[in-house]
């Protein structure tokens, strides 16, 4: 597989944001089904801000897409693919 320069930095810049155990988390807690922040606030027992800021980096490189529900914001996976990648990482880190 070949990859340009720009392909191969954006691989790096999404690998580096799943290199955080909390951005995984919430990235696994989407796959389930769509939340808005005060759930996984909740769900994850982390604090708003940090939620708030992981989700921040996630939508910036678009892993995760959020969508306005009246007051809140719903927060949802960008594609399948994010949700393949995310279950193909785990079962590769659960075969080894």
């Amino acid at each position: 597989m070949r990859l340009t320069a720009t392909d191969a930095e954006h691989v790096a810049d999404v690998m580096s944001a799943l290199s955080t155990p909390a951005r995984v988390l919430i990235l696994a807690r989407l796959v389930e089904s769509p939340a808005a922040v005060s759930e996984l606030v909740d769900e994850l027992d982390m604090a708003q801000a940090s939620v708030s800021n992981h989700l921040r980096i996630l939508r910036h490189l678009d892993l995760v897409v959020g969508e306005r529900d009246g007051r809140r914001v719903v927060y949802h996976l960008q594609d399948g693919h994010v949700r393949s990648m995310i279950e193909e990482v785990l079962e590769h880190v659960r075969h080894v």
